[in-house]
C-alpha cells in the first residue's frame, strides 16, 4: 500500500508576475488544480499535467511551465505538504575546481537522482575555476557527500578539489557564500561561441554526456551557467531564427518548457565543433556565430570576428 501523503493532494503556492495562485498537485496521477488567490474561483480544474512535468518537479524555488504559463513555487500552503516535500525535495551544494570532471559530476548527479536548481562557473579566491551545483533530492544533505566521496577519490586523489556541504545549516551557509554574493565570471567576450543545452537534455539526464563530448572535441569552457528564460527572453535570444526556420515558435516553447544550460566555448573551430557536436547529439544543443552575453540573462548578442554561418549550415533548432 502505499503511504498516505501519496494519496493525498498537495496545496502548493505559486506566483506569476504579480498574480498568486494556489495549486493542489495529485501525485498518483500526476494531475494539477489551479485556484486564483485573488478572485478565489477556479482557475484551472482537475487535469492532467503536460507530458514532461513530474512529482521531481514541485520543490520550493522550482519554476514551472503549465499550459503555456510560468509558475515558480513559493510556499507550501500546509505543515503536510512541507513536511513530506521538505524530506522528498531536500537542497543541497556542491563545489568543484576539476572542471575536466564536470560531465561525469553531472552524470552521476543524475544516476543518483538528484535534480539541477542552480549551477554556474565563477572565478574563487585567487582567480580559481569553480563550479557551484546546487540540487534537489530526497535526502540531498545526507546522500551527496557520499557521492562527493567516490568522485574525490575519482578525480582529485590527496587534493581537496571538491567541497560539498555535510549539514542543512552548511548548505545554506554555502548558498548565502557562494550563491546569493556576486562572484567575478571567467566568461572572456571574445573569439568565443555559444552554446544552449536545451531543457530536454537536461531532463533525459544527458547533460554530463553532452558537455563530455564538448570537452572532448578540444574545446573549453570558460562560462557555464543555469538559466529559467520566460518567453520574451527565449524569443529574443532566439530572434536570428525567426522569419528563417519554419519552427521558431515550437522552438521558443521548448527553451521556456524546462531550466537550460548556457556555455562560452572556445578553440580553434569552435562553430564548427560544437556544430558538430550538436549533430551527434540530435540538436540537443543550439549554436549561434554570435556570443551571447551571460550577464544579460542571454539575450544580448555581441560580435565576434568570424565569418558568419550560413543559417542552411547550422544544426536544427
Amino acid at each position: 500500500m502505499a503511504p498516505l501523503y501519496r494519496r493525498r493532494r498537495r496545496e502548493l503556492r505559486f506566483r506569476r508576475m504579480h498574480r498568486n495562485f494556489n495549486v493542489r498537485y495529485f501525485p498518483d496521477g500526476n494531475h494539477v488544480e489551479i485556484l486564483d488567490v485573488k478572485s478565489n474561483k477556479l482557475f484551472l480544474k482537475k487535469t492532467q499535467c503536460p507530458a514532461g512535468v513530474s512529482p521531481q518537479d514541485f520543490f520550493l524555488g522550482g519554476k514551472l511551465l503549465l499550459f503555456g504559463r510560468h509558475f515558480e513555487l513559493t510556499d507550501y500552503l500546509d505543515a503536510f505538504t512541507a513536511t513530506q516535500l521538505g524530506k522528498q525535495a531536500q537542497k543541497s551544494i556542491l563545489l568543484f575546481t576539476h572542471l575536466g570532471a564536470t560531465g561525469a559530476v553531472l552524470t552521476q548527479l543524475h544516476h543518483n537522482h538528484f535534480t539541477l536548481s542552480y549551477l554556474k562557473l565563477f572565478l574563487r579566491d585567487g582567480n580559481v575555476p569553480t563550479i557551484v551545483v546546487e540540487v534537489v533530492g530526497e535526502s540531498a544533505v545526507e546522500r551527496l557527500p557520499l557521492l562527493v566521496s567516490s568522485l574525490q577519490s575519482r578525480f582529485g586523489g590527496n587534493q581537496p578539489g571538491f567541497e560539498v556541504a555535510a549539514t542543512a545549516a552548511d548548505a545554506q551557509r554555502l548558498h548565502d557564500q557562494f550563491m546569493a554574493k556576486a562572484w567575478p565570471s571567467p566568461a572572456t567576450f571574445a573569439n568565443c561561441t555559444c552554446c544552449v543545452i536545451q531543457p530536454h537534455v537536461l531532463k533525459e539526464g544527458q547533460t554530463g554526456a553532452v558537455v563530455d563530448a564538448i570537452l572532448d572535441s578540444g574545446l573549453t569552457i570558460t562560462a557555464m551557467e543555469l538559466f529559467n528564460l520566460d518567453r520574451t527572453s527565449a524569443s529574443e535570444f532566439l530572434e536570428l531564427y525567426d522569419g528563417v526556420v519554419p519552427h521558431f515558435n515550437e522552438a521558443v516553447d521548448h527553451l521556456t518548457s524546462g531550466p537550460c544550460i548556457a556555455l562560452e566555448l572556445i578553440g580553434d573551430g569552435d562553430v564548427v565543433s560544437i556544430g558538430f557536436v550538436c549533430f551527434l547529439f540530435a540538436s540537443c544543443a543550439i549554436i549561434f556565430d554570435d556570443y551571447v552575453d551571460l550577464s544579460s540573462r542571454l539575450i544580448e548578442f555581441r560580435s565576434i570576428d568570424r565569418v558568419p554561418i550560413p543559417v542552411a549550415n547550422q544544426p536544427n533548432l
